[in-house]
């Protein structure tokens, strides 16, 4: 059992950067703008024939901040899964 932390870090990563960064099934499925996505909203700052970089970027650096706060706190667990099988002990 102690083998299998880094694999279910490592699940756990993927499965939250995956509905974390969904865009076309919220698109889909909800219409009102108050109960969208981060991705989906982040949609309305490209129009057919410009983009606002400012606002835009902005908000794609504070959707990165909490994928990186999971990251950072399942790392030890990444890493340890990592080194395991190539430290001879």
């Amino acid at each position: 059992m102690p083998l299998l932390g880094p694999m279910n870090a490592t699940v756990g990563i993927f499965a939250f950067l995956a509905s974390w960064n969904d865009f076309m099934l919220p698109s889909l499925i909800t219409a009102d703008p108050g109960l969208q996505t981060l991705p989906v909203v982040q949609n309305i700052f490209q129009s057919k024939f410009g983009t606002n970089y400012n606002v835009a970027f902005a908000s794609y650096l504070m959707a990165m901040a909490p994928t990186i706060v999971v990251y950072l706190f399942s790392q030890r667990w990444v890493i340890s899964g990592v080194t395991q099988g190539a430290v001879k002990q």
